[in-house]
């Protein structure tokens, strides 16, 4: 299969005759105008579950089937991602992890996060982090961890840090009133990622920077931006994109298992109402947002509306398999001109 496509290819994002052989491209220059795209799958770190299924009660056979519902929609990997619970459920859904190629481990949001900045996590459920020994440590010491989200202005939280960056897991500032200083400190402990940037998280204020003000100073971090264009204005993406290095931006989905379902339906998840619009899911009670029904092929076709295709490829597939260390893009996929996935 040869096509004309615009690729990260080996001169940089251009134009280029593509050769697909068992997956695989092969680049070579072109001066003909290209019809497609030809781009590494999306890679996810920070997904609840979507079309009907939520990571905290499914089966493996469910996620096998929203790995594959997933793989439709362009995904190379993700991190199936729990929300606050006890650590026996948490257990529980861990242990539900099948072995399937597009699921790279585990993203742990929560429970360790602040009850000041809990989002849609289940407030009872917000604890300390533990000091030793720890019903958590099975968790914690699990292989299939890859990312944690956690408070780190918490007590024990900088020993924690180190541990979990000493064991190659990826720490994340997340639901966190953590000052400057705070993050600062965690930084140097070995955090190195921000989650849902602008979202649960302490504001920039021109005297006390807050958590956002060291997400966008610090080029340690890397930061997550949910582009559904609910969490976060064009205006503010502008800004996070201006600011941060270019490897430093991270598109996630932050979907729930709202994505799929029909406009006003309204239904429990993760112990509230809820109440699906036609392109967000929000809190019955209070209105405010609780995750995303956005694949990040849904936030991919944002960005590249809003900014460019090139930077929509950045922060869906090259950034987030370079936080994950690894090198060989194991899935490419084709789009068309308006963003549809194609055969190969």
């Amino acid at each position: 299969m040869t096509i004309i496509a615009q690729a990260p290819g080996p001169q940089g994002w251009d134009a280029y005759e593509v050769t697909l052989e068992n997956g695989q491209p092969k680049f070579a220059p072109t001066n003909r105008e290209p019809d497609s795209y030809c781009i590494p799958g999306f890679v996810d770190l920070h997904i609840h579950g979507a079309f009907g299924i939520d990571f905290m009660s499914a089966t493996s056979d469910d996620l096998i089937q929203l790995a594959e519902l997933l793989r439709a929609e362009g995904y190379a990997g993700f991190l199936p991602t729990t929300i606050t619970y006890d650590a026996s459920t948490i257990q529980t859904a861990i242990n539900n992890l099948p072995n399937h190629s597009l699921i790279w481990g585990f993203h742990l949001e929560g429970p360790f996060i602040s009850p000041e900045y809990p989002g849609a996590q289940p407030p009872e459920a917000i604890i300390p982090i533990p000091g030793e020994p720890s019903p958590w440590n099975e968790i914690l010491n699990d292989p299939r961890l890859r990312l944690i989200t956690l408070a780190p202005e918490q007590p024990n939280a900088l020993p924690l840090i180190k541990k979990l960056k000493e064991q190659g897991v990826i720490v994340s500032a997340g639901h966190t009133n953590a000052t400057y200083a705070e993050i600062q400190s965690a930084v140097q402990a070995g955090l190195t990622h921000a989650t849902h940037t602008y979202n649960a998280m302490r504001p920039l204020h021109h005297r006390e920077p807050g958590t956002l003000g060291a997400v966008l100073n610090l080029d340690q971090i890397h930061a997550e931006l949910i582009y559904d264009r609910h969490h976060v204005s064009k205006p503010a993406a502008e800004i996070l994109l201006k600011i941060k290095p270019a490897d430093k931006v991270i598109a996630v989905s932050d979907c729930t298992l709202a994505k799929g379902k029909a406009p006003g339906d309204q239904f429990t998840m993760w112990g509230h109402l809820v109440t699906k619009g036609k392109s967000d899911v929000r809190l019955t009670s209070i209105n405010s947002l609780a995750g995303s029904c956005a694949s990040l092929l849904d936030c991919f076709r944002n960005l590249a509306q809003d900014f460019s295709p090139e930077i929509a490829t950045r922060l869906c597939s090259i950034n987030p398999l370079k936080e994950l260390k690894k090198s060989k893009f194991d899935r490419w996929i084709i789009l068309d001109q308006n963003f549809q996935i194609q055969p190969l």
